[in-house]
């Protein structure tokens, strides 16, 4: 009789190495640039998070401001009870403050990292029901709720896509090595965006089990307001972010994983569009002597749907564009051909002329 063993993958078997970890420090990690009214009042929500016994809860402030607002940030930190880690990281770009707050984490000894946005507000017991849930499940992220902006999902399924908005990841992720494996945001992608994607899918690539939780909280009464993709803001403002993201989906997928992925990605994300953007386009036509409102609603959809298709299309040759910009109503591509001094990407808003057809 023949016997085969299996043999754990390197990944597999450094998440299980860590799988006892003590949990005795977290750090609640905020990235933030220009929002300093903002800041203070997330800082001040942390202020009244519990601590549960026995661990220490530390606040980690990464400023991404060009130049350091060390002072107005202790003081508005002391001003609500705080004693904060500060580190400044004037490369702008979200890749570049997140890994900033990892630094701080990893200083500061903390087991566990909670990613919190600056226009959020805590939940008293966000510290706790992290905690509560990573044991609870054995998960090596945990991804909690945003109220205001998440749905109110299924307890406790596994998660393969997730930000940074609300969301726990133990030491062994971010810890170098040989303590842990050492992830990084990507900072190809300070400012095309997706680079929390991109990172908690290496996390899954390495071995980690995200799970979903709805019990730690964060606040976010105008998330839907700001969200670019929702229907109460105005068309341009729809048109333009969805352009960002279609042509950003492909160039991060080329970036990081060659061609024949970014076609793959194109291939699965845009497909359904094309399809429903066509069948908007039919029905908007269909009920425009009945309705015209409907009509209107329903062309505008087609015309966000079809217009994300073809930037996604051109991602293949162009550069992709600046996702804050994007946010604000500006189409804004990156010029990867010149870097500053200062080693920040520059950039040129591309003139009406040449925005994409729709």
């Amino acid at each position: 009789m023949a016997f085969s063993f299996r043999t754990a993958s390197p990944a597999t078997a450094a998440r299980a190495e860590h799988q006892n970890d003590k949990l005795e420090t977290v750090s609640v990690l905020l990235c933030t640039r220009d929002r300093p009214q903002l800041l203070a009042e997330c800082l001040s929500s942390c202020a009244e998070l519990i601590h549960p016994p026995g661990i220490e809860v530390r606040i980690c402030v990464a400023d991404n401001n060009k130049v350091a607002n060390e002072q107005e940030t202790l003081r508005a930190a002391q001003v609500v009870g705080l004693n904060i880690d500060y580190g400044h990281e004037p490369r702008r770009g979200y890749a570049s403050a997140r890994n900033c707050a990892l630094r701080l984490a990893i200083a500061s000894h903390a087991d566990l990292a909670i990613f919190m946005d600056d226009d959020s507000r805590a939940d008293p017991r966000l510290v706790v029901e992290h905690l509560n849930a990573i044991k609870h499940y054995g998960a090596d992220a945990i991804l909690g709720r945003i109220e205001g902006l998440s749905r109110r999902p299924r307890e406790g399924r596994r998660v393969y896509t997730a930000g940074t908005g609300n969301i726990s990841v133990r030491r062994w992720i971010y810890a170098p090595e040989p303590e842990g494996i050492g992830l990084r945001f990507d900072q190809r992608l300070d400012l095309l965006g997706q680079e929390d994607r991109e990172f908690f899918a290496e996390v899954i690539r390495n071995g980690g089990v995200i799970r979903q939780s709805c019990l730690p909280l964060v606040y976010n009464s105008e998330a839907e307001e700001a969200n670019p993709s929702s229907s109460k803001r105005k068309f341009h403002d729809r048109l333009t972010f969805a352009k960002m993201e279609g042509r950003n989906e492909v160039v991060v997928a080329r970036l990081r994983h060659g061609w024949g992925k970014a076609f793959t990605r194109l291939a699965l994300r845009q497909t359904p569009q094309l399809h429903r953007g066509i069948s908007d386009a039919v029905l908007a036509l269909a009920v425009k002597s009945v309705d015209a409102a409907r009509s209107k609603a329903k062309m505008e959809e087609a015309r966000v749907r079809l217009a994300k298709v073809g930037a996604a299309i051109s991602g293949f040759w162009r550069p992709g564009f600046e996702r804050q910009a994007a946010r604000n109503g500006k189409l804004v591509e990156i010029d990867n051909s010149s870097k500053p001094e200062n080693g920040e990407r520059s950039s040129k808003v591309r003139p009406p002329r040449q925005q994409l057809p729709l």
